[in-house]
């Protein structure tokens, strides 16, 4: 149980990092001034915490399926 649940935690750190780092380079490509304000980061919490939720459900669906299996 403890494996699986830093299995979720380290994947759910790894895609927050990389969804936030996309959402970074896309603000300072095509709005150069604005990734100082923070707005583009309170702006992405939502979509961030919807990818979180979603990730979640399919990791613990694919951790499942693979305890079935042994």
């Amino acid at each position: 149980m403890q494996s699986a649940f830093r299995f979720l935690l380290i994947t759910s750190l790894e895609v927050a990092g990389v969804v936030i780092a996309f959402a970074f380079l896309m603000t300072v490509l095509f709005e150069p001034g604005e990734w100082k304000k923070l707005d583009w980061l309170i702006d992405l919490m939502p979509l961030l915490a919807t990818i979180l939720v979603i990730n979640a459900l399919v990791q613990t669906f694919r951790l499942r399926r693979r305890a079935r299996r042994r």
